[in-house]
Parts: structure tokens; sequence; C-alpha cells
């Protein structure tokens, strides 16, 4: 599809729906890992523009365009692995998290319409109760799609994988202390990760990003755990639509670090206590 022009947006999403209509999971999930995030590196190529520069951006990128949609995973962390790289040799690791720390995704502000409803309306601006419903909302999103035998953003889900995030409050829903929301990320295929004893192949069963993923089985080309704070800023964005104003989020711990989960801690507005 490359190679003919075909290797479009259109028609990847096109082939997903069959893939869905036919119960083709194992093709509807290679589908899904060439969709999900795609356009990190484009956006990152406009933010750099913006905060340092087109020359500097320029040099970033020189001789390594942007990659067409549709590279294998391989592919695609090795090209993660060098820029990144080439922005931490080049750049100071402040700079390197501002620009990833709103993230690269396109996150457009319809998605979060839900989670103002719960915290204005439902929760009358209380922090805590729209803590609780948020947990809520996403075990009963897990029980449907176990229902359903569907798969949720690529994985399966099934009494092991709801009975884990019940059990950890800062997976479900964070746990705040004071203004501060701890998060951690559900691992990326929770089945697998669950049943994996070695360190290694757990990191990797744990990982969301479809651009530093597979590096974890490869330590030749081990993306920096500075690229996290892309996922940081995932993480932050409900919080910044319900309050409004732009906030911080740290990476507390990641996977590419070594660490057993990707942990983020975000910081809320002092008003928020």
């Amino acid at each position: 599809m490359i190679d003919r022009g075909e290797n479009t947006i259109e028609n990847l999403q096109t082939l997903l729906l069959y893939a869905i209509s036919i119960d083709n999971k194992a093709l509807y999930i290679l589908l899904l890992q060439h969709l999900d995030g795609y356009e990190a590196f484009n956006n990152l190529h406009s933010k750099l523009a913006e905060v340092v520069g087109e020359d500097l951006r320029d040099i970033i990128f020189d001789e390594m365009p942007l990659l067409p949609l549709g590279m294998s995973a391989r592919e695609k962390s090795l090209y993660a692995y060098r820029i990144m790289n080439r922005l931490e040799e080049i750049f100071e690791e402040n700079t390197c998290r501002d620009v990833l720390k709103d993230c690269l995704r396109d996150l457009p502000e319809p998605m979060y319409q839900g989670h103002q409803k719960i915290f204005n309306e439902e929760c009358n601006f209380d922090i805590d109760c729209y803590l609780v419903k948020k947990g809520q909302k996403f075990i009963e999103t897990l029980r449907q799609y176990q229902e359903a035998e569907k798969l949720f953003f690529g994985q399966e889900i099934n009494d092991d994988v709801i009975a884990f995030v019940e059990a950890n409050k800062e997976i479900s829903q964070g746990v705040r202390e004071g203004i501060i929301v701890y998060e951690t990320k559900i691992p990326y295929n929770t089945i697998a990760f669950l049943a994996e004893k070695d360190p290694a192949k757990r990191a990797y069963y744990y990982c969301h990003c479809p651009w530093a993923r597979e590096s974890l089985r490869n330590s030749a080309f081990k993306v920096s755990a500075t690229f996290c704070q892309c996922s940081a800023g995932f993480h932050k964005k409900p919080y910044e639509m319900i309050f409004g104003q732009s906030i911080k989020a740290e990476v507390l711990q990641s996977v590419l670090n070594g660490d057993e989960v990707c942990r983020f801690a975000i910081h809320l507005p002092q008003t928020a206590d």
C-alpha cells in the first residue's frame, strides 16, 4: 500500500472496519497498531518549529524524513530512538520535556466533554467525586467489552483484568493526595502481563506507545524514557479540560526506564484541594 500510495488513513480505517465485521482480531490489532498514534512525529515536527525554530527543527530531522503511515513497529521504534537521541544531544532535558509535555497525540476537546459533564453537573465541581465516578465508568466500560467479547483498544478483557484494575485505584480512577493526582497506566496487554514472569517481557506487554514498545525487545535501540512525557501529557488532558487551564504532569515511573509500571503525578490547580 505504501508503494502504491494507498496507505491513507481512510483506507486503513476501512480495513479496520472490515476486520471488525469479520471478527478477525489479529487483523484488527495489526491495523490498530498502524493507526494508533500515527500522528505523533508529524506533531513533533510542527511543535519543534514553534518551540525552537525551524532551523533547529530541520537539524533534528535531517536525513530522517517523516515516516509514511504503515511502517512496521520495529521501524517506528528505531526512528523514535534516533529522533530522541538527537533531541537530547542538542537540547537540555527541560526543553525536551517541554516539547513533549502536552502529548503528541491529537486530543480533540469533544473527546473530553463527558469528563466535563461528570465534574460540572454530576459532581458539582468536586474532584473526589469526579475520580470515583471516573473509576466506576472505566470498570463499567471494561465489563461491557468483556460481555460483548470485543477488544478494548486491542486487548482482551476477562475477569482477571477487571479484578486487577479494581484492585489498583491509581489505574481505575486516580488517587488524590492534596493537589496531586497519581495515575498508573493499565497494561497494554494485561492478560499477558499478569501471566509473564520475565521482567523484559512484562515491560513489553505493559507499554502502550506504538513508537517505543518494540524497542523494549531490542536493547540496541532503546527509546529514551524522556519520550514518556508524551504519555504524561495524555493523562493530564482530562484534568485540563475540567479545570479549563494548562497543568503540569510528571513521569514518576516508566517501563522504558526499567520500572515495573508507568506512573504519573498530575498537579491540580491550588483551588482543587
